[in-house]
């Protein structure tokens, strides 16, 4: 039975690369203990950590106390020796605990000094971890959480987690539209699924809405220093595709096909992150009808094209159980949609509510999002209608 981890929202941690992978933790108390300042084991704001534990050489695993062959409460994190004995360290045991341990469970370790901290577990991505060893899909799992929540400049956004793993799941949360990329490899061991057995395979491809209100340090936004690639770009499974992941990844069973990718190139551990919709760009003048509006705000704006979302608002104290907009891309061509259920004839597009998005909350905002291109000169796009049938 899923766990309320299944809403995975986190915050992004901060890397800096020199064979040194900054993870997402929590600040350090003077008493040896993890806490979080947020309300939630769910939603971290707060810790930020910079440390040698990732080689290219040898990867997480082997070194630094950290073994994958015992199981966290015995050998598999070492006391008194390598992570343990650094707050930095300290910061990525507490972020792998929160990645691998359910929210029900804890780790307590010692550092050189004999002073004992208390790990707090949250997404559940590998619970077994604790008492058993951590096998080939317990280090993926782990490995495509840790690269899920990498920021290169150490920007503190929320973001959403989906996967094929059972205790988070495919269930989308409506306040996070924009689906920014999927991540996946191996950073415990070199060479993992055949790739260059001196390095950590490392990876992840662009989202349906990777560029849409992007954050900085992280895909979408020129991030620099950051330890995995896009391989469909270039690298072991470069196909001469634009490196988005439904060029190339199977996406999730019915009926969370828009949710996330169950398997790219090979690999079936992944984790597919979203983003909240776009705030700021160039929004158009809103459609109104029956307390309800609807907005289109492009925030990727190039000569090529732009990517929007539609945000569309409940003005009243009571939910509105549908929702229906319909908009004009003029002479753009629409080439992607996200969320809703969609019928287009020519340059209108009609989007009706479906799923977690369906009804508006009261006083509340539903979005979806779309991309287009620009056949010659940019054109604007009009919200010709919202309406609650």
């Amino acid at each position: 039975m899923r766990s309320n981890v299944r809403r995975a929202m986190s915050a992004l941690g901060h890397l800096t690369i020199t064979s040194a992978l900054a993870l997402l933790g929590c600040n350090e108390a003077l008493d040896g203990s993890y806490d979080d300042e947020a309300a939630s084991a769910i939603e971290t704001t707060n810790g930020l950590a910079s440390i040698n534990g990732l080689s290219g050489h040898n990867g997480l695993s082997g070194h630094n106390g950290l073994a994958v062959t015992s199981s966290l409460t015995s050998t598999g994190l070492a006391s008194a020796t390598g992570l343990m004995t650094t707050a930095d360290g300290r910061s990525t045991v507490e972020y792998l605990v929160r990645c691998a341990l359910r929210a029900d469970q804890t780790l307590t370790k010692t550092d050189q000094n004999g002073v004992s901290y208390t790990f707090k577990g949250a997404l559940g991505f590998a619970p077994q971890w604790a008492t058993g060893s951590c096998d080939t899909n317990c280090q993926e799992y782990l490995s495509a959480c840790m690269m899920a929540h990498i920021n290169t400049t150490g920007t503190h956004v929320p973001l959403f987690i989906v996967s094929q793993n059972s205790n988070v799941g495919w269930e989308m949360s409506a306040d996070y539209p924009n689906q920014e990329g999927s991540f996946f490899g191996n950073l415990f061991v070199t060479g993992a699924h055949g790739g260059d057995a001196t390095t950590v395979q490392a990876f992840y491809c662009n989202g349906k809405a990777y560029d849409v209100d992007t954050v900085p340090g992280r895909i979408g936004a020129n991030q620099v220093g950051a330890p995995y690639k896009n391989p469909y770009l270039a690298g072991p499974y470069a196909t001469g595709t634009t490196g988005y992941c439904s060029d190339v990844c199977a996406a999730a069973d019915y009926p969370y096909g828009s949710s996330g990718y169950k398997a790219c190139g090979g690999w079936n551990n992944v984790v597919t992150t979203f983003r909240k919709a776009a705030t700021g760009g160039t929004i158009t003048k809103a459609a109104t009808a029956n307390n309800l509006t609807a907005t289109i705000t492009r925030y990727f704006d190039t000569s090529f094209g732009y990517c929007a979302n539609v945000n569309v608002s409940n003005k009243t104290a009571t939910a509105v159980p549908a929702w229906t907009v319909v908009y004009d891309t003029g002479s753009a061509n629409q080439y992607f949609q996200w969320f809703g259920l969609e019928t287009a004839s020519g340059s209108v597009h009609t989007v009706k509510g479906s799923g977690v998005f369906l009804a508006l909350p009261p006083n509340g905002t539903r979005s979806f999002g779309y991309c287009a291109k620009y056949n010659s000169a940019a054109v604007a796009p009009v919200v010709k209608s919202v309406s609650a049938p």
